[in-house]
């Protein structure tokens, strides 16, 4: 070890897209149809007006949409559809993923060779589509997908290049800041961020989860905002821009916090008035990793602290008796609610289901 081989200065941010930089994996998630695509194809636009060469490989979206996208960025941002502005964005090239993806796995080195020498920026758009070329299991088989990022990824960001790869978050309640599937999607990205709505502006905020390079020149927690209007990417000054249910967040908070183990039902009789806003607080608690499922057991789920969760954002956890919300992992409460073995909504680790909608499900039943 050499402390004087590298310094420990912070690297610049890749033009274009704020929340990444040279030679790191990226792996953003978020709800499908939230928008991932058209935030990735607007961060390698501006990347392209950088001079960055961008290559989009796209499965769901095709060229001709590509091409309709940019075309709507420019109208939206007022640009004249110039022959100039035409030869900079031809900078940001459309491959087609179902057929570059089983070419670059025939032959590896050429991928990496042709790739490395022309271009700076790679988005996957989605990393599923992937599996599905390669006709693999990247939902349940961490090997397979471990293969794939061993032989397609990481030659391209151990080259420098800023590999970037959208993929759909799971169903269950627990499992909605992280990529469904296979856990070394999450265990071997650099840089993974998660898509959330913004209801004002109407956008995306980007939050930063896993930062792995100390140099990186964002840090987890960090948020930036993609406004739908303006179809720019900005830093954002943290979610008190959004609304956001705090005052039923921290009542339910302190009842999980002075009764363990208080069901569905508890809390919202502590919260009282609309069912749905309390389990919309909880949902937040829960995002926030304040509160996470956990299953002991056959028929018995908990909600408790996650063993990796975004870090809370302290402007919109006030504080209770004395003590903020973002309280250490080791102090978090949980809440409980026994669950039918018949239910069919027990088993979480396929992300079929929303262990909250399946309690709010059942409590309406019985009621």
């Amino acid at each position: 070890m050499d402390p004087l081989a590298v310094p420990a200065d912070r690297l610049p941010a890749t033009p274009g897209v704020p929340f990444g930089h040279a030679g790191a994996f990226l792996l953003g998630t978020g709800a499908t149809g939230g928008g991932r695509s058209s935030l990735m194809q607007a961060a390698i636009i501006d990347a392209a007006l950088t001079g960055a060469r961008c290559a989009y490989l796209g499965c769901e979206v095709g060229p001709e949409e590509f091409n309709a996208r940019a075309a709507s960025l420019a109208q939206r941002r007022g640009w004249p559809l110039t022959e100039e502005l035409r030869g900079q964005l031809a900078l940001a090239r459309y491959l087609d993923l179902p057929t570059v993806i089983p070419a670059a796995w025939a032959d590896p080195a050429a991928w990496v060779e042709g790739m490395t020498n022309a271009y700076d920026v790679v988005i996957i758009d989605p990393i599923s589509a992937v599996a599905s070329a390669l006709d693999a299991d990247f939902d349940k088989s961490n090997a397979e997908y471990n293969a794939a990022f061993d032989r397609l990824f990481q030659p391209l960001t151990a080259r420098g290049l800023l590999v970037g790869a959208l993929d759909n978050i799971g169903h269950s309640l627990e499992a909605k800041h992280r990529a469904k599937g296979a856990s070394a999607k999450a265990d071997r990205a650099d840089v993974t961020f998660t898509c959330v709505p913004s209801p004002n502006p109407i956008g995306l905020i980007i939050r930063i989860g896993k930062v792995r390079s100390i140099r990186a020149p964002f840090a987890r927690g960090d948020e930036f905002l993609f406004d739908r209007d303006t179809q720019r990417i900005q830093a954002h000054g943290g979610a008190t821009d959004a609304w956001r249910p705090t005052v039923l967040m921290e009542r339910a908070w302190t009842a999980c916090h002075d009764t363990p183990g208080l069901s569905l039902r508890g809390i919202r009789e502590a919260l009282g008035g609309n069912a749905a806003n309390a389990d919309n607080a909880i949902r937040y608690l829960i995002a926030d990793g304040h509160l996470e499922a956990r299953t002991e057991g056959r028929a018995r789920r908990h909600y408790t602290q996650n063993t990796y969760p975004p870090e809370p954002t302290v402007s919109t956890c006030p504080t209770v008796s004395g003590t903020r919300l973002d309280t250490p992992v080791s102090e978090r409460v949980h809440v409980s609610e026994s669950l039918r073995t018949d239910t069919g909504h027990i088993d979480t680790t396929n992300g079929k289901h929303d262990p909250l909608d399946a309690l709010i499900a059942r409590h309406a039943e019985s009621s």
